[in-house]
């Protein structure tokens, strides 16, 4: 596991790692690598809760997830009670995210919220989209700038989302006409041939999260060195 996932801070109650870029999280009939949950169910062999096991045990304590592509910090619990009061706080929206991204073209605005509801897509079940009647979903976008990388633009932005969607920041951003750069999935195919030029992966990044401590109580945060990637 050292090999793969930086360890960022580990107690008797959670850990907090940094997810590469092409890890799968959660296992499932289609992955057909190791995924986190296994790297994680070989150093940690979790037990069975107090309940018998339910939640906890199944998703092997992780508390929330980043898409494959994405990189970034990830909490995990490390015993049932601390999974239970974590995952409350992700549900109600106690913990803060923040991400870097990097976006096709330009973006006009300094700053741009996105309050559109997500479901997956009825003519693309690979995909989400902006549907009504769909999950509430709110996304922030603020611009760092914008760059010309050989004729080509994009723009470094941070990103704030308010709920935790799947595939929510990449779904906002094409609502915007301005889809994360290497997304092979949102993008069109002249886009990530115009993206394959200058990068290698999804530019899109965690790299600060904060919740509060399920035994302390007390708000403790995180924050990631940025992949030499974003360093544009």
């Amino acid at each position: 596991m050292e090999s793969k996932i930086e360890k960022f801070f580990e107690d008797i109650d959670l850990l907090v790692l940094n997810k590469p870029s092409g890890l799968i999280v959660n296992r499932s009939g289609t992955a057909l690598s190791d995924t986190l949950q296994d790297l994680l169910e070989v150093e940690y062999k979790y037990n069975e809760g107090e309940d018998g096991g339910g939640e906890f045990v199944e998703r092997s304590g992780i508390v929330h997830r980043l898409d494959k592509d994405t990189s970034g910090l990830l909490v995990v619990a490390k015993n049932e009670k601390a999974f239970k009061d974590l995952l409350s706080q992700f549900k109600e929206r106690k913990a803060e995210k923040e991400y870097i991204a990097v976006l096709c073209g330009c973006l006009e605005g300094e700053i741009i919220e996105v309050d559109a509801p997500l479901k997956r897509s009825p003519k693309t079940p690979l995909k989400f989209a902006v549907v009504a009647g769909g999950r509430e979903a709110f996304t922030r976008f603020e611009k760092q700038k914008c760059l010309n990388l050989d004729g080509d633009e994009f723009t470094l932005v941070k990103v704030f989302p308010k709920t935790g969607r799947t595939h929510q920041i990449r779904v906002h951003s094409l609502a915007i006409n301005h889809p994360i750069a290497g997304d092979n999935i949102y993008c069109t195919n002249k886009l990530l041939e115009i993206c394959k030029k200058h990068f290698s992966r999804l530019m899109l990044h965690s790299y600060k999260l904060g919740f509060f401590h399920p035994k302390t109580h007390k708000f403790i945060q995180f924050e990631s060195k940025i992949p030499e990637e974003f360093s544009l």
